[in-house]
């Protein structure tokens, strides 16, 4: 008896993580597939200019050395340079879904709505807990004038978080090959205006049954980097 407790006893804290993820997926604004080379030298910059700055993509390094690059510090010596920015990273609006903001494409900016309500989240947090709540009000597409209001108005109960949320984290990829020579025959370039040049709009987003962001700022953040390790 003591042989079938022992495994139900392990799943019980996988179930318990698990049961609040609803689904996963990856969205690409384009695919590219890189030329052959022998060439396995990389430079690798990563940054966050998100407002959740725990997502990153510090394991990347590791992901492409197992796959036998060499992981280089001098841009100048290497074959590739791999520019990463994490350029959003929270819950989507309704009106403004996941795929409509990776379908604008690399380095394209969000609506101005989008741009306002991140603007009341900024401004809100700088208010301390209950500013921070009314700015997640207005990250969700709420009235942000009436989720502060909420907020300091005659109910002293904090506002209650919305059941099945979708959080996002978007990443701007650029991959430079340094190298001179023609293409092999039939083989085109990336997409960007430069020979050599490719970029791409990555987008890892989790279905919630309750908001949990450090749940799902670890799994966005996987998803993220094997998706750029998957290119090569």
């Amino acid at each position: 008896m003591r042989y079938l407790t022992l495994p139900l006893l392990i799943a019980l804290p996988l179930s318990a993580y698990a049961g609040n993820i609803k689904d996963t997926d990856l969205i690409s604004s384009n695919n590219f597939f890189l030329p052959p080379s022998t060439q396995q030298t990389i430079f690798i910059q990563a940054r966050n200019s998100s407002d959740n700055q725990e997502v990153s993509l510090h394991d990347l390094g590791a992901r492409l050395s197992a796959k036998g690059y060499q992981v280089v510090t001098d841009p100048d010596s290497a074959h590739y340079v791999l520019l990463a920015n994490i350029v959003y990273c929270n819950i989507t609006k309704p009106e403004m879904p996941v795929e409509t903001m990776v379908a604008s494409g690399y380095g394209s900016a969000f609506n101005s709505t989008l741009g306002a309500m991140q603007g009341l989240t900024s401004m809100a947090s700088m208010a301390g807990p209950y500013g921070a709540m009314g700015g997640a009000a207005a990250s969700m597409g709420l009235s942000a004038i009436q989720g502060i209001s909420d907020l300091f108005g005659s109910s002293q109960s904090a506002p209650q978080m919305p059941d099945d949320v979708n959080y996002a984290c978007i990443a701007d990829v650029q991959i430079t090959e340094q190298r001179t020579g023609q293409l092999p025959s039939g083989m085109k370039t990336g997409t960007g205006e430069e020979p050599g040049v490719y970029q791409t709009r990555l987008a890892a987003d989790v279905h919630q049954k309750k908001l949990k962001e450090a749940e799902a700022t670890l799994l966005l953040q996987q998803k993220l980097s094997a998706a750029v390790a998957g290119h090569f």
